[in-house]
């Protein structure tokens, strides 16, 4: 997708430029953003970044934020199937590579336990605003600055790592698939990526690639009727409403 930087005074502020250096997106006025063709624009609103797409107008913007996830991390954590899916229980805390950070959802969640959990993130938009996000949560409160310090992310291509220096005891993969209109409405995130991310079709390699970093197990987030990522069936299943887990041991 075209995206582009919008800035709402005369000139860029220090944010608004840094983000163009980082990412290299183009900085436009938002007075000539209906002048010039983009599909959507990344912009400052009250600190947080945000992105509005433009074939979505009456849609409000996306950003990350993990306040809402907050009583998931404090309410039965330990019994979610996320958790007992990538092996977190009593005196167990692996090390996670999640390979699709995305919004950072999950990495948010497994990291809530203690677990160390890398992040990383191929498309550069979803990226700043996983950063900000994150960034945002840990200026909160000590607990969130205890907490990002577990959690590292990285603007990368899974499918393009070169060798790594450490070692992860698991690696998590949630490749994106078809969303069903009625769960796209009624999920404004999962809806933002589904138009901005195109869906996965490459999920086989990750899973190769996956079986080759981890050192205990791969787990692979699915909808609950989507295929497997390989022919063969997974070593354990964990199921929940809507998507499951496959896992498989290594």
């Amino acid at each position: 997708m075209n995206i582009c930087i919008a800035y709402k005074c005369q000139v860029p502020n220090t944010d608004e430029r840094q983000l163009h250096v980082r990412t290299g997106l183009t900085l436009v006025s938002s007075l000539e953003i209906s002048k010039i063709q983009t599909d959507g624009y990344l912009y400052f609103s009250d600190g947080v970044l945000k992105l509005q797409l433009l074939s979505m107008p009456d849609m409000t913007p996306l950003f990350v934020s993990f306040e809402g996830l907050e009583r998931r991390a404090k309410d039965s954590l330990f019994q979610q199937s996320l958790i007992k899916a990538v092996g977190i229980g009593k005196g167990k805390r692996p090390s996670i590579l999640d390979g699709t950070g995305g919004l950072g959802s999950d990495g948010f969640l497994m990291a809530s336990t203690g677990s160390k959990v890398s992040l990383f993130e191929r498309d550069k938009v979803i990226y700043e605003l996983l950063k900000d996000g994150l960034r945002r949560y840990a200026a909160k409160d000590l607990i969130g600055k205890e907490l990002l310090k577990r959690i590292r992310i990285e603007n990368r291509d899974f499918l393009e790592l070169k060798p790594l220096t450490e070692s992860y005891e698991v690696v998590y993969l949630d490749p994106m698939f078809p969303i069903s209109k009625k769960r796209s409405r009624s999920k404004r995130p999962m809806l933002y990526l589904q138009q901005f991310l195109q869906a996965e079709n490459n999920g086989y390699e990750m899973l190769s690639m996956a079986k080759r970093i981890a050192t205990n197990r791969v787990v692979v987030k699915r909808g609950i009727r989507s295929p497997t990522l390989t022919n063969h069936d997974a070593d354990m299943v964990f199921r929940g409403n809507s998507n499951r887990f496959d896992i498989y041991l290594i």
